[in-house]
């Protein structure tokens, strides 16, 4: 907010936000008294900034705001706690609270390990992961026979996913670098 807005100035903005809302509020102003800046803060301002700024530190003090307020506030954020722990692409469901798997609501029994993997995975959807980062991430280290243990958790999963060969559907192999979960879009 902007202390000489037009219309209506940011502090009786500030204020009435206050009202209704408890958000994160960043002043933005070129009024740099020390009794301007007090005011801000006093009807409810989270900070406040002097014209000119850098807009990196901007950025960060906008970013420290939404973590301090997403940490105080849980339940805030678009998402439910629920949806945060669950993904869902094309009917596939990952529950990461009970660690449950389904494909079109039939559940699939996975191995810790193949668990893992997926779970891996679908906190990266369209990104392809390399082998190695995959066996590192899951397995702690990397060592000559990790890329094949891997090809053969990811050959089981995809065939408890129902699979065929040659299909793309939930994870994308690109031989010779890693594999890739499927986001929504695709």
């Amino acid at each position: 907010i902007d202390v000489m807005m037009p219309r209506l100035d940011g502090i009786r903005a500030t204020l009435k936000i206050r009202e209704k809302k408890n958000m994160p509020i960043i002043i933005l102003s070129a009024k740099s008294e020390d009794a301007d800046k007090i005011l801000g803060l006093n009807v409810g301002a989270d900070d406040y900034m002097t014209k000119p700024f850098n807009p990196l530190e901007l950025t960060a003090r906008v970013k420290s705001q939404l973590r301090r307020y997403t940490q105080l506030n849980p339940n805030s954020g678009s998402r439910s706690d629920a949806a945060k722990n669950e993904i869902a692409i094309k009917g596939l469901v990952i529950n990461k609270d009970n660690h449950k798997v389904t494909v079109y609501d039939e559940e699939i029994k996975l191995t810790q390990t193949e668990y893992n993997i997926v779970d891996l995975l679908s906190r990266h959807p369209g990104k392809m992961l390399t082998y190695s980062f995959i066996v590192k991430e899951v397995w702690g280290y990397n060592d000559a026979g990790s890329t094949k243990r891997l090809q053969v958790n990811m050959a089981n999963i995809r065939k408890k996913f129902g699979v065929k060969p040659g299909k793309k559907s939930y994870i994308i192999n690109e031989l010779g670098v890693g594999y890739r979960m499927c986001d929504d879009s695709e």
